[in-house]
């Protein structure tokens, strides 16, 4: 066999390379592999056959394997484009529904591009129709800004002028007048200056009373002890004496001298007793704390805050007491008007002051101070004592008082009153002592430890007991009940006090 008679194996396999170029490489590599191997043994064989000349026999052979090779790849080669085929099909589908979908979004693009065009040309126009307006408003605005500045000119001097006649009218009269209230003023610096020492003065005398009084009141007290003494003596005596005329059986004018003279001493002893009695206060302590807060002033529709749950805030939100202790009371207030309101609260303390019913040589004095801790008294606060029958109370400025006796309210104002945080306000109850039938009980208020207005003499329909009586809105306070006066005295002197002499009513 020479190599014309093998060659066209070699161009068959070059034409199927070209006609079927897409073939996968894992079957071209393969096909080229045995074709190489192939011609290397077809140049052996054809060596061999120059060299040793072999039959014909073996080269068919060889053809025929060759063959057998050939049909396997072909039938490879087959099923490969044959997938190719129905994967290029798929694709061409695919491709024909893209382009149908394209042609539907051109159209939509085209409808859109047409409305955008017409509504470009509406806008267009309406602008065009909004400048040409907004020019001609311009225009009329500057010429009525022309006119009503010329106007304004005109009546700006006129102004002016009347202005200037006023101002003059007006400092001729003023100077007149700060000459007079200069004048007055002068006059009110000098009587200030004549009254600072006249109060010095009656401050002077003042204290001199109050020696003098206390001097009085050892004086009395110590003439008290010696006639007592001297009584005693004397009950001796006369015991004596009965001793003496039982056994010796003397005259019953000696014993009428002696009782004579024990009269006499008794009524000087009774003069002396009533004398002090009258002037002085003897404080009684009544331990107590913030109890009862009055259902009829509720934080809200639920009552939330009461006497049982006092230490919490109002669900509804509402501005409300608060007891934190015994003594301290926060306001919590509300801070949202859309949402809530700040409420009065009524509360009580736990003990009420009762008059004594012993027999009292002293008028019995109850106390009780609060101080502000936040703010001043507003215009719903106030404090004082209150019962069944009325209340007595300090506010801000004045005193209010309702009894049994009067239909309305009473009220005492109080000149040159105003409160700030951090001022101590006081409270007292006065029952006068039960061998002063003529005196009634009275209220007096201090601010600060000293007193302030006139007390209130109460009647005999206002009761024997009183509550100490709290209202509060947006005020904090803490109070002095006077349970511990070693650790936390009273601001106002309480061992000064004497029965009051000058009332309201």
């Amino acid at each position: 066999m020479n190599k014309k008679e093998q060659n066209p194996l070699g161009d068959w396999r070059f034409c199927w390379g070209g006609n079927y170029g897409n073939i996968n490489n894992y079957y071209s590599n393969k096909t080229e592999d045995e074709t190489n191997s192939s011609t290397i043994a077809e140049d052996k064989e054809e060596e061999s056959l120059k060299d040793s000349c072999v039959s014909c026999c073996l080269s068919q052979n060889i053809i025929e394997s060759l063959t057998q090779r050939i049909e396997k790849l072909e039938n490879v080669v087959y099923e490969s484009t044959k997938d190719k085929k129905e994967k290029f099909q798929n694709i061409e589908q695919q491709n024909n529904e893209n382009k149908d979908k394209t042609a539907n979004l051109e159209k939509i693009f085209y409808q859109k591009d047409i409305k955008i065009n017409l509504l470009e040309s509406e806008i267009k126009k309406q602008i065009s129709d909004l400048q040409s307006n907004l020019y001609k408003y311009l225009f009329e605005f500057q010429i009525e800004i022309n006119q009503l500045k010329k106007e304004n000119e005109t009546n700006i001097k006129i102004i002016k002028q009347k202005n200037k006649e006023k101002y003059q009218q007006l400092e001729s009269e003023n100077t007149s007048k700060i000459s007079y209230l200069e004048e007055i003023i002068h006059q009110k610096d000098v009587k200030i200056t004549s009254l600072e020492k006249d109060n010095k003065q009656t401050n002077h005398l003042i204290q001199s009373l109050e020696t003098k009084i206390k001097q009085n009141e050892n004086e009395y007290l110590n003439k008290i002890n010696v006639l007592e003494e001297n009584i005693q003596q004397m009950e001796g005596l006369i015991k004596l004496l009965e001793i003496k005329n039982k056994m010796e059986s003397k005259s019953n004018e000696t014993i009428d001298n002696l009782n004579k003279k024990i009269v006499k001493l008794t009524e000087v002893q009774e003069d002396l007793i009533s004398y002090v009695a009258s002037n002085r206060t003897k404080y009684i302590q009544i331990k107590n704390k913030w109890k009862n807060i009055d259902d009829r002033r509720k934080c809200c529709e639920d009552n939330c805050i009461n006497t049982e749950t006092p230490s919490r805030l109002c669900k509804n939100g509402n501005g409300f007491i608060e007891i934190i202790d015994d003594t301290n009371i926060i306001y919590n207030y509300n801070y949202d008007p859309w949402t809530g309101k700040d409420n009065n609260a009524w509360i009580d303390a736990e003990n009420k002051f009762n008059k004594p019913k012993d027999n009292c040589f002293f008028a019995s004095l109850f106390y009780y101070e609060i101080t502000l801790t936040t703010e001043k008294i507003s215009e719903y606060t106030c404090f004082g004592f209150r019962n069944i029958e009325g209340y007595i109370v300090l506010a801000d400025g004045y005193i209010d008082y309702l009894s049994p006796l009067n239909a309305k309210v009473i009220r005492y104002k109080i000149p040159l009153f105003s409160s700030n945080c951090g001022d101590i306000l006081g409270f007292g109850l006065v029952f006068p002592s039960t061998k002063m039938l003529e005196k009634r009980p009275y209220v007096f208020f201090t601010q600060n430890g000293k007193q302030i207005g006139k007390a209130v003499s109460l009647q005999e329909e206002d009761g024997d007991s009183f509550y100490l009586y709290a209202v509060l809105n947006c005020c904090s306070i803490e109070a002095n009940f006077g349970n511990d006066l070693k650790a936390k005295p009273f601001c106002y002197d309480i061992s000064k006090h004497l029965f009051v002499e000058e009332f309201y009513n």
